[in-house]
């Protein structure tokens, strides 16, 4: 059986969890990135916008003859100056970064003319790479060159190239310490789902447990108050249960035992009737009264037996019990050329196979019994018959106790607590008993084991 995570309390904490972390890192890490980005922008232009200023107001306190030579020493490798009686810029640009930079420059300018635009480079011009070496080498790295044109008189020009980096790529080192954190609080959620899982899974074999006849189950009261409080309460539940059933199986034992003297009496007397109709009537009656007797006993003791369970292989017990039904007339026949081993109580599961075995005689005056492993990997002991079969409003209450369905197969006596004892041993190994009728006519009835 392949394992899914999603069958489990832990795998689905675990997986929530992680999924919720992971969508909160997500949008951490988007707003971080494009903020960070946003702000090393914003940061870059304004510090182009007053190294311009600073530049342009510089030179306009210089004599016109110390203008050219001040405006080249001012170049490095992030900006350079020229002084031109022309813009470089003509058209300039309405939007981006080039636009802000002009609108601040002629803002910190007193509304000085300002033009500007802005194009991609590859990477910053070699022959820049050189200066400015005492700021620390450039990033090798696109990057934006900005173009600024800045009137300073009525025929001179402050030409500035400026260049803007890109926006930084993501820091993707920080997904290391997201991911260890996902599988650290991945792993927190496992062993709190642990904690929690641990006791309901113990809670639910006890109950197993206790669905199938055990009167003394008790899971241990551990983990968290809520999952504690739930398994006492099983605990209380399953004594007081087991308290219960133990006294109806004890009054039926009581209620069985006690009637066979009664009926040892009367069977007694039964034989000193001389009218010999009037004595089998008498006997038949005291003969249905211990059938019934010792099929509530059986039922009271269905699931209940001390045997332990043992490896058996049911094929071998489908043989045995045709072989002594057959010494007793019961026309029956067996298939079972396979080992079916499994692990039951074998005296129980016998009595359970003999009772659907003389059903089938009893109702189509015989069968077959079938040992064999279906799809699921079950041992299934099942007997057939070519009755009537059952009315299919009538299948359902088959297994109830003395009920019988007798009008729709051949008249018969019985209590009708064969397959109430057959159904109660089944549950008592897990298992189920299915009846239902053949397609091509007949009945069926399959005693399943896990």
């Amino acid at each position: 059986m392949n394992w899914n995570p999603l069958n489990s309390l832990t795998g689905r904490l675990v997986i929530v969890t992680v999924i919720a972390v992971a969508l909160s890192y997500a949008a951490t890490f988007y707003f971080y990135a494009h903020e960070r980005g946003a702000a090393l922008r914003q940061a870059a232009e304004t510090a182009a916008v007053e190294r311009i200023v600073a530049v342009a107001q510089r030179l306009q306190r210089l004599p016109a003859e110390q203008r050219a030579q001040i405006a080249e020493s001012n170049r490095d490798f992030r900006a350079r100056f020229r002084l031109a009686p022309a813009p470089s810029v003509v058209e300039a640009a309405r939007a981006g970064s080039a636009a802000h930079i002009a609108a601040e420059v002629s803002q910190a300018l007193n509304g000085a003319e300002v033009r500007a635009n802005a194009r991609q480079i590859a990477d910053w011009p070699e022959r820049w790479r050189g200066h400015g070496a005492h700021h620390g080498p450039p990033p090798n790295r696109p990057v934006t060159a900005v173009m600024v044109s800045v009137r300073l008189d009525s025929d001179l020009w402050l030409n500035a190239r400026v260049h803007l980096p890109t926006p930084r790529p993501p820091p993707w080192g920080s997904l290391w310490a997201a991911l260890l954190s996902m599988v650290a609080v991945g792993f927190g959620a496992a062993l709190v789902s642990r904690q929690i899982g641990r006791p309901l899974a113990q809670l639910a074999s006890a109950a197993e447990a206790l669905g199938s006849g055990s009167s003394d189950v008790k899971t241990p009261e551990t983990g968290p108050r809520d999952v504690r409080r739930a398994a006492a309460a099983f605990n209380t539940m399953s004594q007081r249960l087991g308290r219960q059933l133990s006294r109806q199986r004890h009054m039926l034992w009581a209620l069985s035992h006690d009637l066979r003297t009664p009926l040892t009496a009367i069977r007694l007397r039964a034989e000193l009737v001389d009218d010999e109709q009037a004595r089998q009537r008498l006997l038949a009656a005291v003969a249905d009264m211990e059938q019934l007797t010792e099929q509530a006993l059986s039922l009271a003791r269905a699931g209940a037996s001390d045997e332990p369970s043992r490896e058996v292989d049911l094929a071998d017990v489908a043989r045995t019990l045709v072989g002594e039904l057959a010494e007793l007339g019961m026309p029956l026949r067996v298939e079972a050329h396979e080992p079916l081993v499994t692990k039951c109580r074998p005296t129980e599961i016998a009595r359970a196979l003999r009772n659907l075995a003389e059903n089938a005689v009893k109702h189509a005056n015989g069968g077959i019994v079938r040992a064999f492993r279906n799809a699921q990997g079950e041992a299934v002991l099942e007997v057939l018959d070519d009755g009537a079969g059952v009315p299919e409003s009538d299948l359902p209450r088959l297994t109830d106790p003395f009920y019988r369905s007798d009008e729709s197969r051949t008249p018969s006596k019985g209590a009708g607590l064969g397959l109430a004892i057959a159904q109660a041993i089944a549950e008592a190994h897990n298992g189920r008993l299915v009846l239902k009728n053949r397609e091509n006519g007949g009945f069926s009835a399959s005693l399943i084991l896990p």
